[in-house]
């Protein structure tokens, strides 16, 4: 994790300038991911509210913008699935805007950097492609440092940024169990009977809190749906995190809805908005509900955030 945020920092410095970075602000300002409308929605046409008072929009950066993609992959299942994802990435990611650059991590033991930021299409496509698709899932462990790391990213440039999981990630696979094993297996009012997935409902609230400091949306595409009551809570609470942070995810059925999911949640990512509103210089809570439109539309987006001290 500190190879890559010290590659970013200094390897990349010198690429910030293609970015474009506006003047500073005075005050505080949140970069704000709004997914992408049908009719699209128009740049200039952006309001907000910060806790039911009417904010101020400094702009808003949209899909014709740069955009860092933090592709990280969480694949330990069958390999036909995982094959097939790779397939569809090699075919698509090549084929995306030249304003898009992508960085490829692993989330197995702890977050690894595979390869950098880069619009290098064919260096990205092979970190992929020898990708050893073994050990234990980890998302649910590594979400948070790479939310992190997208946000530090965010606040130093003006590229949009996010965070994008392809996963077939088992919640029975995890190091940690999650399963909430019979504490007393004679005891049949044992509470750990009568609340099968707290402990993981107890994660996704505890990530939820954490992933609100943060400013870069998460999506993900699953390629596996799993219809156990564990793995169906950890599957709503995998789209709560990706809802409340302004991203969406994509659980896939069969291996024939690999393809059409993974182009599906790409585009989401790179049609993505990234809006810049003003904190009132007068606020005090630490935490903020931010709502954004446009044109009298609500945008669906991020809209609870936890200020830093």
């Amino acid at each position: 994790m500190s190879r890559f945020a010290w590659i970013v920092w200094l390897g990349l410095i010198g690429c910030w300038s293609v970015f474009a970075q506006g003047p500073a602000k005075a005050g505080v300002v949140l970069r704000v991911p709004v997914l992408q409308l049908d009719p699209p929605l128009e740049a200039n046409a952006f309001s907000a509210t910060v806790n039911g008072a009417q904010a101020k929009v400094l702009g808003a950066k949209g899909p014709a913008s740069e955009l860092i993609v933090l592709v990280v992959l969480d694949l330990t299942g069958e390999i036909n699935l995982i094959d097939t994802a790779r397939g569809v990435l090699a075919q698509v990611l090549p084929e995306s805007q030249p304003n898009v650059w992508y960085a490829v991590l692993k989330s197995q033991d702890a977050l690894e950097v595979l390869v950098d930021p880069t619009a290098d299409r064919e260096k990205v496509v092979a970190a992929i492609q020898n990708y050893g698709a073994t050990g234990k899932a980890a998302l649910l462990d590594t979400i948070e440092p790479s939310m992190r790391l997208a946000d530090g990213m965010l606040r130093k440039s003006a590229a949009r940024v996010a965070v994008l999981y392809v996963t077939d990630s088992n919640i029975t696979n995890y190091r940690e169990d999650f399963t909430n094993p019979v504490i007393n297996a004679t005891d049949a009012g044992d509470l750990s009977r009568k609340f099968p997935g707290a402990l993981i409902r107890e994660k996704i609230e505890k990530l939820t809190g954490s992933i609100a400091a943060y400013q870069a949306p998460f999506f993900f595409v699953h390629l596996s749906y799993f219809s156990d009551p564990y793995n169906e809570a950890y599957q709503r609470g995998l789209l709560q995190l990706a809802t409340e942070s302004g991203g969406s995810g994509v659980f896939c059925r069969s291996p024939g809805e690999i393809p059409p999911a993974v182009e599906r949640v790409l585009a989401a990512v790179a049609s993505h908005w990234s809006v810049s509103v003003q904190l009132p210089a007068e606020l005090k809570a630490r935490t903020v509900s931010v709502l954004v439109s446009n044109q009298e539309r609500s945008t669906p987006g991020h809209t609870r955030f936890v200020l830093r001290k």
